[in-house]
């Protein structure tokens, strides 16, 4: 229903973690093409989910050494898609399956439908960073990709969506927005004039000073949490289209290392995170059930939507003029 830009089709996208790529091959899509992603002798392998010998989803099959087999006649592949071995025959035909690019980084798998694909996106900060305890969220969930990206950076929802969690629904105050426009990003500094009253804030972030929405293309999406000494929380979302109605996303969490074990951190940010997760699933779910009632999308930029217009420009492979500008608003 949304056809995306060439500059998201032509980009890197993550499509697994590492650590969920185990014994036996991994089932995913891009753009709604099935892939098969496994564990190479020297890294990982991704390709087209189709045996080119019967058409069965290699998927469906093993690894044996480094090397997808099949689970129909037992033909192995490599990562580069050369047949590597036929099963009852000294011959090996010259035949392949369709191999992708591969790419890792920040603990993901990134891969690309395009035989040229675009310049490898910059990681964000602070992922990588020996000061920061980090871990991985993997999450899969129904939604338009520009939907999602959007619904992790807005500020007006909380307060509807997760009242009380995130955001305190009786109560507004004052926040002063500084937008900045960069070439190849966009951010929206939230500067705080009071402490929420919302639970989840309170109890992990202690007393906010700034929040910062950032978005950087093709479709990274990141949340930043700073208090008077510096950053509480920073979330990291890289979001990867599986088909035009469904998303993959991998949230990467890192908070400042300090006396609290990192397993414990995460224990509780994973706890604290779930409802909120659970409601942006259903309401993204509602969303494209509703757009397929009316047969597409038509949407409007409100007087919040800080980053929706650079966010849209530079997803369509745009580059931004340098900008600052300020806004006002009740959070």
């Amino acid at each position: 229903m949304i056809p995306y830009p060439d500059a998201i089709k032509e980009s890197w996208l993550p499509v697994a973690a590492v650590q969920e790529v185990g014994d036996k091959p991994l089932s995913r899509r891009l753009h709604g093409v099935p892939l098969a992603i496994f564990r190479a002798r020297d890294g990982f392998g991704v390709l087209r989910d189709r045996c080119p010998h019967r058409n069965v989803a290699l998927s469906e099959g093993r690894v044996i050494a480094g090397e997808v087999v099949c689970p129909y006649h037992g033909w192995s592949f490599g990562k580069d898609g050369a047949c590597t071995g036929v099963p009852g025959s000294e011959t090996v035909p010259r035949i392949s399956a369709n191999s992708l690019p591969v790419r890792v980084e920040a603990g993901l798998i990134f891969t690309s439908l395009s035989d040229n694909p675009r310049p490898f996106p910059a990681i964000p900060a602070p992922i990588g960073d020996a000061g920061y305890d980090q871990f991985l969220w993997p999450i899969r969930a129904p939604g338009f990709l520009v939907d999602a990206v959007e619904n992790l950076l807005d500020p007006a929802h909380p307060h509807y969506l997760h009242p009380g969690i995130v955001r305190s629904p009786d109560s507004r105050h004052p926040v002063r927005v500084e937008i900045i426009e960069r070439p190849d990003s966009v951010e929206a500094i939230y500067h705080e004039e009071a402490r929420t009253k919302a639970w989840m804030p309170r109890l992990l972030e202690g007393k906010r000073m700034t929040s910062i929405g950032r978005f950087f293309p093709p479709t990274t999406a990141q949340l930043a949490f700073e208090g008077e000494d510096g950053p509480k929380l920073v979330i990291t979302a890289f979001f990867s289209p599986e088909t035009e109605e469904e998303v993959q996303a991998f949230a990467h969490f890192a908070t400042p290392k300090g006396r609290i074990p990192a397993r414990l951190k995460e224990f509780v940010l994973r706890a604290f995170h779930r409802p909120v997760l659970r409601q942006d699933q259903d309401i993204l779910k509602a969303q494209v059930e509703n757009v397929r009632r009316f047969g597409g999308v038509r949407y409007a930029a409100g007087p919040l939507d800080f980053l929706k217009l650079p966010m849209l420009r530079l997803m369509r492979g745009e580059t931004l003029e340098e900008k600052v500008s300020e806004g006002r608003c009740r959070l």
